[in-house]
């Protein structure tokens, strides 16, 4: 028994001394730094960044090519000549002769000097291609900030929804027990003791429902931002609604400048320009300049008199005459990208435009509502204060007290729904636009 004492203690100790994992606090600002570095698609966007920028290298083709190579004969057939005879009447004579040499060692450099833009052309597009990279990283940060609101002001609203529920369940719970010492004392009817019980009853289901969309969304959050499931994170912060100023056409002419799908389709265009130049450039010669320099001998001796050394200096010219209509094909394939390209991203600044000026809309509209909101709430607040009052006088029945509740209730919901999508579309106005609502400024 002592032991058994022994062992609890200890255990308690241990409890005190470790009581278990802390509690992560989170304000908006460092769940989007933890989501910024824990992210998957940002750490693979951060990859192939680095991906294309080695493939810019590999088309560096205006810098030479330097090769050396060696080469040993291990088996030929010598030219053979035959002399006619020095003594008349005599066997012809037969010579074999070796222009070749056994060994030979070649450093050769290749320098192209014209190649119809070519080379110039996959240049830039492989420059190109880096910027569209960091600009897809750019806009995948962009993506993780908007996601990490949205989950964050979800859980802010679904707190103060559970805070609402909660206090509808209080006041119920009251009207409950006071109807119950009523109906003790003969003053409330068994009918209104059931409506009360009913309404406590109703209001629950609401509670667990929120309390369940609650904890999914903070396990949600955890992922996002690198956190384990079983680390208890808190957040920290409240949504704001105060009213910014917001210029619609300076936030259209942001947007079209700083959007990252305008951006990538300007790059796509370039790109598609450059194919067509790099098109037309195969109507036209190569000329390259190749230089060798060789030696080369009959036995392998380090000996100097044993090697012989020559160089050759030659330019290079390489004219395609026919080539089965495919350069033709291809420059005319590409006329018809371009003007594709050039429709979609006419068509991208139209869409731009739209949802920048519904966004704006979408503030003003539920900015409104969130006044309106205010208004409902307290209202509804002095509408349950007088039905309380009215109720215990008699005046009124239970289902008119339950309905001033619901009412309450029904216009805190109506009032976070409001500062909710407020919010988001303020995160949403703030990535497209590239403008900081909060204070205006360009990202």
């Amino acid at each position: 028994m002592k032991a058994f004492i022994l062992v609890v203690v200890f255990m308690a100790a241990g409890l005190l001394l470790y009581p278990g994992d802390p509690v992560e606090t989170l304000d908006i600002q460092k769940a989007i730094q933890r989501a910024l570095e824990n992210n998957k698609n940002i750490l693979i966007s951060r990859e192939e960044v680095k991906q294309y920028r080695y493939r810019l290298r590999q088309n560096l083709g205006f810098l030479p090519d330097v090769t050396l190579q060696g080469t040993k004969n291990l088996d030929e057939k010598l030219m053979r000549i035959e002399m006619p005879p020095l003594i008349p009447g005599g066997p012809p004579q037969v010579f074999s002769l070796d222009f070749t040499k056994n060994y030979e060692f070649t450093l050769q450099a290749v320098q192209p000097l014209f190649a119809g833009g070519r080379i110039l052309y996959s240049y830039k597009n492989a420059r190109l291609d880096l910027q569209i990279a960091r600009e897809k990283k750019n806009n995948t940060e962009k993506d993780v900030i908007l996601q990490v609101k949205k989950v964050f002001f979800n859980i802010l609203v679904l707190k103060e929804l559970l805070n609402a529920h909660n206090d509808a369940l209080h006041v119920a719970e009251t009207n409950y027990k006071n109807i119950r010492e009523n109906l003790e004392l003969g003053m409330a009817s068994k009918y209104d003791l059931l409506r009360a019980e009913l309404a406590v009853a109703s209001i629950k289901p609401n509670i667990l429902s929120v309390q369940k969309l609650l904890d999914l969304s903070l396990l949600n959050l955890k992922f996002m931002t690198g956190f384990p499931a079983d680390t208890p994170v808190e957040t920290a912060g409240e949504l704001e609604y105060s009213i910014k100023p917001l210029e619609t056409a300076q936030l259209v002419k942001h947007a079209l400048t700083s959007r990252s799908e305008i951006l990538r389709m300007q790059m796509e265009i370039k790109k598609t320009a450059n194919f067509l130049r790099m098109a037309y450039g195969q109507f036209l010669p190569d000329i390259s300049l190749v230089a060798a320099y060789s030696y080369r001998a009959d036995f392998f001796n380090l000996r100097k008199n044993n090697w012989e050394d020559y160089y050759t200096v030659n330019l290079g010219i390489r004219f395609p005459i026919f080539q089965q209509f495919k350069r033709t094909a291809r420059v005319g394939e590409l006329n018809v990208m371009k003007k594709i390209l050039n429709l979609n991203y006419e068509q991208l600044k139209e869409a731009t435009e739209l949802e920048v000026r519904k966004l704006v809309m979408t503030m003003e509209e539920e900015y409104q509502n969130i006044l309106a909101g205010l208004k409902n709430i307290e209202t509804a607040k002095e509408g349950l204060r007088i039905a309380k009052l009215t109720y215990n006088e008699g005046l009124i029945t239970i289902l008119e007290l339950n309905t001033s509740t619901n009412d309450l209730t029904k216009a805190k919901v109506n009032f976070f729904q409001a500062v909710y999508n407020y919010n988001i579309a303020a995160a949403e106005l703030e990535k497209i636009s590239g403008v900081k609502i909060n204070d205006g400024e360009v990202q």
